[in-house]
């Protein structure tokens, strides 16, 4: 996404922190930005105003920050300075962050006051206190809990204080990593829940793989062959019940709109292409496994579309780019080690490398994307990406297409 901003060209990076209630389903999301004239601007000192005041606010249009959060609200970070002005946004896109070393001078009061009268929703990030006494906590609708922060009888104890104090208060959970996490904080009263936990597999001890999900990683493997034909990808998608009539009901909706009725796998492939018939058929494949939260499946998606639009300004793609981005998250469907996932399957070895090791261009391609997910635009590694061929404004660009091209699935 660029932005000009007088002489300059910003091109702004943006992570999307997930945040979920209590049946996973998507709250909102937190946006992390970085914006950067240069490739080599990431490596210096970042300035939170500009990226809040400056350039954030004025980058996204309204369209933008509703598609990007999927229609949920965007949480923001604002500090002391970003307070001051009007934000170009409905209070029911946006959730104004309060960051933790904003103080509560009577002039940021007086600022959140009035947001608060114009219905915008205020949380207070990064709590760490063990009770209620936050200067700010009367103006706040949300307060999100630094969970690692808090011993095992704190955080419940906060919860119960903090529920009594201010009965309205949404209380989130942030820095889940696990499921485990997201069932305590849950337990203990809280209402959202941010953190990557969906896709880690779970630490609880496991039973043998059953039969059904031993299938559905075959079928995976198979579909996603570097060498079957447009005839074979046909044949295995058809050799599967659920998987045609799902992908015809899919290729027929007005997502695609195509010229005429296809009536077959074989014309939807000639119609829409056999790649993405394929990562269709995958993603309805993970389908299957009904036990399996829609946040997790969307994960998948978006995770797999950013792979592939980055592979796709790569000179050579050996394999597919959604292929190693989605069988990356496959430990957290099947609750086995991706090892041990991959060891169970004719694979590739360059998707065993991409995949367990990082190596090579499309390791570089799925590293990238994890970063991107998880917010650590600080570790991107932009000699590397350079040396592939990719700028910022393609990686960028790649952001967006990925949220337009997983839109059309779900």
């Amino acid at each position: 996404m660029n932005k000009s901003t007088g002489a300059t060209e910003v091109t702004i990076l943006f992570a999307r922190q997930p945040i979920y209630d209590r049946q996973h389903r998507l709250a909102g999301c937190e946006l992390l930005f970085r914006p950067c004239p240069r490739a080599e601007a990431l490596t210096e000192p970042f300035d939170g105003d500009l990226a809040t005041r400056q350039v954030i606010l004025n980058a996204f249009r309204e369209t933008d920050i509703r598609k990007v959060c999927e229609n949920t609200p965007a949480y923001i970070n604002f500090t002391a300075n970003a307070l001051r002005g009007e934000i170009p946004f409905d209070p029911g896109d946006i959730v104004i962050e309060i960051l933790e070393t904003v103080e509560a001078t009577d002039e940021v009061v007086a600022a959140i006051e009035h947001y608060r009268q114009r219905r915008y929703a205020i949380a207070l990030d990064d709590y760490r206190l063990t009770d209620a006494g936050h200067p700010l906590l009367p103006f706040a609708d949300i307060v999100k809990l630094d969970y690692p922060h808090y011993g095992d009888d704190e955080l419940p104890a906060l919860v119960t204080q903090l529920r009594h104090r201010y009965p309205y208060l949404k209380i989130l959970a942030e820095k889940i990593e696990t499921l485990e996490d997201f069932l305590y904080c849950r337990e203990a009263g809280c209402d959202l829940f941010q953190g990557y936990y969906l896709a880690r597999p779970s630490r609880v001890e496991r039973e043998r793989l059953s039969e059904k999900h031993f299938e559905i990683l075959q079928l995976l493997a198979e579909l996603n062959r570097v060498d079957a034909s447009q005839d074979e990808l046909a044949e295995t998608i058809g050799s599967d019940d659920f998987l045609e009539e799902q992908l015809l009901g899919i290729v027929n909706s007005t997502h695609f709109d195509c010229r005429e009725k296809i009536t077959s796998v074989a014309m939807a492939i000639d119609a829409l292409g056999q790649r993405r018939i394929r990562n269709l058929a995958s993603m309805l494949a993970l389908a299957k496994l009904d036990d399996k939260p829609c946040s997790l499946q969307k994960l998948a998606l978006d995770r797999g579309e950013l792979c592939q639009g980055l592979a796709d300004n790569l000179a050579e793609t050996p394999i597919s780019g959604f292929t190693v981005g989605l069988f990356s998250i496959l430990d957290a469907f099947f609750q086995r080690s991706l090892d041990e996932i991959f060891d169970s399957l004719p694979l590739p070895r360059v998707l065993k490398e991409a995949v367990l090791e990082h190596r090579g261009p499309m390791g570089l391609i799925l590293a990238t994307t994890l970063h991107l997910e998880q917010g650590e635009l600080e570790d991107l590694d932009w000699a590397a990406l350079a040396e592939q061929g990719l700028t910022p404004e393609q990686v960028s660009h790649a952001q967006q297409q990925a949220i337009e091209n997983s839109d059309m699935f779900f």
